[in-house]
């Protein structure tokens, strides 16, 4: 397995060392692994990438990856590229150089990726994990790891969204995400790869980590020291929580229109079936069967569109669990219909039919489709 920590580096020459020193120290301690080290400079002025060079001259697994300051989430982003398409990485594990969280955490990382897991994140926010904060810092990481990414952009997947160190797999995963998408300049970034990963896979892992000091040298990308870049953070993460925000609410609005489609194909069919005698309950039964081809048909070419089913095999074996899935839709027609109607009259069998779909039919299949039919990619 070729593992590939990318470290993040900017006027950092007095870390640089030590950091390579201590990947190589790690990778000599787990000799199962095959580890290609890459030094992501913004083409320091202090001469860290010529420290990088001098290393990478002695040592062939260590890499140089040298551009113009474009800001950390470019520069990861383009890291990424060069780990997959030149390195061919397995994993790629994201680190910053300062030491603040401990690289020598990865054994750890790597065991939950060999479990089966594709993202595994060195969290501050689970139980034994930590951060040395200080107030200033605390009250804008709650605002943007808690408050907008966790609650605003409904990323759920993990608690600590904002941390650079983390295990991903690549194939199957990294490598089915459009990184052209995640356009970001700032930090944002990994809260937007969280959220990008989440759209093909659900395996994700947080082992505790504790958040230190800065081995050495001064941070340069956040407070008020660099109010440019600081200010363009802010707002990027704000912009970045809402577009995904409306991403997710969009993907919702298209299930609702399809849902109040399959609506009007159910009445139709409980109206045609029960004048041509069946019972209400039995009636409205027949009718959802009508919707539930109607739903699944454009709920995969549409709603879920990013996951949909296509070839005709896998077609029909979806769409035999999505009548399975939805035969609780059908008992819940069935009962709640049969049982309105014998309370009331036939008369109101439409009246039970929207009571039957708004109560319970559209929590019970939003569910049911996104953890069942088409579901995030397990690998």
């Amino acid at each position: 397995m070729i593992v590939v920590p990318i470290i993040m580096t900017y006027n950092e020459k007095e870390n640089i060392g030590p950091m390579l020193e201590a990947w190589l120290k790690i990778a000599k301690e787990n000799p199962k692994y095959k580890f290609e080290i890459v030094d992501a400079d913004g083409n320091s002025p202090d001469g860290t990438g010529e420290i990088t060079k001098e290393y990478s001259e002695k040592h062939k697994n260590i890499h140089l990856l040298s551009s113009e300051r474009l800001g950390v989430g470019r520069e990861l982003i383009n890291a990424y590229k060069y780990a997959i398409e030149r390195l061919h990485a397995d994993v790629i594990i994201p680190i910053d150089v300062d030491f603040q969280f401990d690289p020598f955490l990865t054994p750890k990382l790597l065991e939950k990726i060999d479990e089966g897991y594709d993202v595994v994140v060195a969290s501050r926010h689970v139980p034994g994990g930590s951060t040395n904060f200080t107030l200033f810092r605390k009250l804008m990481h709650f605002v943007s790891d808690r408050l907008l990414a966790y609650y605003w952009a409904g990323i759920h997947e993990v608690k600590d969204h904002a941390g650079l160190f983390k295990a991903i797999r690549v194939k199957g995963v990294l490598d089915q995400v459009d990184l052209e998408k995640i356009d970001v300049i700032g930090f944002s970034v990994n809260m937007k790869t969280i959220y990008e990963l989440s759209k093909v896979t659900s395996k994700f892992y947080e082992v505790p980590a504790h958040f230190g000091k800065r081995r050495a040298g001064q941070e340069t990308t956040v407070g008020l020291k660099s109010l440019k870049w600081f200010i363009k953070y802010v707002f990027e993460i704000i912009l970045q929580t809402t577009k995904i925000r409306l991403e997710r609410s969009q993907q919702f609005v298209k299930f609702g229109v399809v849902g109040f489609a399959g609506f009007i194909v159910n009445a139709l069919g409980l109206e045609l079936f029960f004048r041509l005698g069946l019972s209400p309950g039995l009636a409205a039964a027949f009718g959802a069967e009508m919707a539930i081809i109607s739903n699944f048909t454009f709920n995969n070419i549409w709603t879920f569109a990013e996951r949909k089913i296509m070839r005709a095999l896998d077609i029909g074996k979806k769409f035999s669990v999505f009548n399975l899935t939805s035969f609780g839709a059908i008992i819940i027609q069935f009962v709640v219909v049969g049982l309105g109607t014998k309370l009331t009259s036939d008369a109101w069998r439409q009246l039970w039919l929207v009571i039957a779909i708004a109560l319970f039919i559209i929590p019970y299949n939003w569910f049911m489709y996104n953890k069942l039919i088409w579901k995030k990619k397990k690998q």
